[in-house]
Parts: C-alpha cells; structure tokens; sequence
C-alpha cells in the first residue's frame, strides 16, 4: 500500500508543523490529528523522510547532555528580579468587618441566652411536657384540617 505519492503542499506545511511543534514520536501528537498524520505517512515517501528527520533530532535532544546552571547566570537573573516591598505595616483592613459582625453576633447571643423572656418561667413544666408529648406522639393525619378556614 506504499505510494510514491508526493505531498501536496498544504499537507508538507501541516506535517512540518506538527513535526516541528511535537517532534517524531506519534505518541506526542494531538490525538484528534494522529490518525490523519498515520495515513499520510503510509502513503507517501516524503512524509515518512521528513518523519525520520524529526526522529534523528529528537534522538540527539534525548541524549545530549544538559548543561548545569552557571552561578554568575543565577546570580546575574536574582538581581535583575524586581523586588517586591516588604510591607511590615500590616493593617487589619481586610479583618475588621467580619470581625465586628462576629463580635455582634456573640454579644446579641450573649445577651438573647442571659436574659430569658418572664412568661418561660412562669409557665408550668407540665404545660411544657404535656405540649411536648402531644406532638411527639400525634401523627398529623387525623383531625388535620385542609383546606381554607372560614
């Protein structure tokens, strides 16, 4: 099925694109293009050169040494970096509100728990109990009005 079909020329800039943009290992490719770029390798010469080509500068990237860092570089690229100001005058702008309302709401609880309502204790426990039981025991579906009260 090997063709000596040769590229039109918006396929050549498409490959050298993709050659160029994610090197000759087809596992780097964008998915949603492989199997386009597979095909057109299959069929064509000039494809499958141009492939082998970005396969043998792959290999030298993937074995040349790396260079290790030069301390003057690493110093020279520190002390071009903008420095930022240490602000030591730190404000509590952003904490207050949410302080306060957390302050407000402790004091209005404070003052709702040590002032309890006359009428609570002069009820009787009984009222209390005899309410409590009588709608923890009822099942609201006898007796339950619906509709409109006229």
């Amino acid at each position: 099925m090997t063709d000596q079909t040769l590229l039109s020329a918006q396929d050549r800039e498409e490959l050298t694109f993709l050659l160029n943009c994610y090197g000759g290992y087809e596992h780097h490719w964008p998915e949603e293009s492989r199997a386009y770029f597979l095909d057109l390798l299959e069929r064509s010469e000039e494809a499958r050169h141009l492939r082998q080509q970005a396969l043998e500068l792959d290999y030298l990237l993937d074995h040349a040494p790396a260079e290790p860092a030069c301390s003057h570089l690493q110093t020279r690229i520190l002390a071009d970096a903008p420095r930022l100001p240490i602000n030591r005058d730190w404000s509590f702008k952003g904490i207050w509100r949410p302080l306060s309302a957390l302050a407000t709401a402790t004091a209005f609880g404070l003052f709702l728990g040590t002032t309890t309502p006359a009428w609570l204790h002069e009820q009787d426990t009984s009222e209390l109990q005899e309410a409590y039981l009588a709608f923890s025991t009822t099942d609201f579906t006898d007796n339950f009005l619906e509709g409109d009260l006229n």
